[in-house]
């Protein structure tokens, strides 16, 4: 391993040049109009290494360049000092990033004597969609804690917070229309107040991250069913499942759905759940085997069908592209099914032509424990960082699935994770995750990706990150 291929998530591609740069010649940072920012947050980790950058040495130029792709950058260090170019304000970002991670395994011991070897590093991602979902359903996480996993989140390159805040256990946001569902909290009480929320997503922007927020149905919704029964099949034992036949259900689903997405007017996309729905409920149901009847269906799953390709048909008529996890159900095309179970779901969801988020449970699902010693539920599978880091969605298909694949997913649901294990959970195991993400199949090896994780642990670099 070369002295400067120390950085996580690895570039694509990174060669020697000659010669070393040394720390204390480095004095300033000059940065192009618009990436001032940038230029702020370098010189203050900097100056946590002990190196000043806000003098009149050799300078680490900040600027784009609109020969490089989006998201990308290219990294030099020569005798002259340090240039970070990127495609636009997103690569610039990365680059200070990756840059960041490089002096600080040159200061490890100190600033006396450290040097940067001279090379030239350029990188673009794999992947578009490089993504974390952090349940906030189950146990309620503070706003400082979500700004913590954002941070984290953005130094290694990840790009999408898919993020998981109505379920049987609690409903997170701030309802007007419903205030009464803001007293759910049954793991841990809370709520994200309209102004908390519009921080949040300003903190995320900041760092190039987009939310896509996670409303349940028709299932998962056992708190919610419990103060509104008049919404499930039977008021007199309401169950976890909305009532797939009254007319009120998608009513009230199509009234909370707007004042939800109202609340995330930065995002594009909006997650409406559609997973483990049981279906005694319905069967039971006279309104619903009625409506079976009338639409001609055979199976309640189709009935189910319908109901969740009507409430994504209204995410649509507001602007806003649907997301559900994968069932055996066909959903219409501009929906992004999310592949959980088995990675078999990819090469099914592509006869349709949606498009497809990459999440299956027993490579991606950070609830998992990386140690038998870890409080888990007896279903669950031992996930260790290295069955992170050898996740493959393409598997055998990769010419069939193509363009249909946005990215990868990783997942944490909170169950068993209270708000303190948050952190403890993601790493080391979502910088094995965001390499997957970001760096190309051909350039990732287990031996390396280690020793690259233990060197910037031993630099000091999460502490001075996380």
């Amino acid at each position: 391993m070369e002295s400067w291929d120390v950085i996580i998530p690895r570039p694509a591609k990174a060669e020697p040049l000659e010669g070393v740069l040394k720390v204390e010649s480095l004095g300033s940072v000059t940065a192009q109009a618009g990436l001032a920012r940038f230029k702020k947050s370098l010189i203050a980790d900097a100056s946590v290494m002990g190196v000043d950058l806000t003098g009149k040495g050799r300078p680490v130029r900040l600027v784009l360049s609109p020969e490089i792709k989006i998201e990308s950058f290219v990294m030099t260090v020569d005798s002259r000092g340090v240039t970070v170019a990127g495609g636009d304000p997103a690569g610039v970002f990365y680059g200070v990033g990756a840059f960041v991670q490089y002096l600080c395994t040159a200061v490890a011991r100190g600033l006396r004597g450290a040097v940067l070897p001279c090379c030239k590093i350029e990188d673009s991602p794999r992947f578009a969609y490089r993504g974390l979902m952090l349940d906030s359903a189950r146990h309620f996480q503070s706003v400082a804690t979500i700004k913590r996993v954002l941070a984290l989140m953005s130094e290694l390159r990840l790009n999408v917070f898919h993020w998981h805040l109505c379920d049987s256990q609690g409903f997170r946001t701030e309802s007007k229309l419903f205030p009464e569902l803001n007293t759910l909290g049954t793991m841990a009480p809370g709520f994200y107040t309209a102004e908390e929320i519009a921080e949040i997503r300003a903190f995320a922007a900041e760092r190039f991250i987009t939310i896509i927020p996670e409303i349940e149905m028709p299932g998962h919704s056992e708190g919610l069913l419990a103060l509104h029964p008049e919404l499930c099949c039977d008021p007199e034992n309401p169950g976890r499942e909305f009532c797939l036949a009254k007319r009120n259900v998608r009513t009230f689903l199509k009234k909370l759905i707007a004042e939800f997405a109202g609340l995330f007017p930065d995002s594009k996309i909006i997650h409406l759940g559609g997973d483990e729905a049981e279906t005694t409920q319905w069967e039971k149901c006279p309104e619903c085997r009625k409506l079976l009847k009338k639409k001609g269906y055979t199976s309640f799953r189709q009935l189910e069908n319908d109901f969740m390709n009507d409430c994504a048909s209204f995410v649509r008529s507001l602007g806003l592209t649907p997301v559900t996890w994968f069932t055996e159900s066909v959903m219409e095309r501009s929906t992004i099914i999310q592949a959980w179970r088995s990675i078999h779901e990819l090469k099914e969801t592509c006869k349709h032509g949606n498009r497809m988020i990459f999440s299956v449970h027993d490579q991606l699902y950070l609830d998992y424990p990386a140690t038998p010693a870890e409080p888990f539920e007896n279903w669950m599978l031992t996930l260790p960082e290295s069955g992170v880091y050898t996740a493959e969605p393409y598997a055998a298909w990769e010419e069939e699935i193509g363009d249909l694949l946005l990215g990868p997913e990783c997942c944490l649901w909170t169950e068993t994770v209270p708000e303190h294990r948050v952190i403890p959970k993601l790493l080391p195991r979502l910088c094995a995750f965001a390499e997957t993400a970001w760096t190309s199949s051909c350039r990732r090896t287990w031996f390396n990706y280690t020793c690259r994780r233990e060197t910037l642990t031993a630099c000091g670099w999460f502490d001075l990150k996380v």
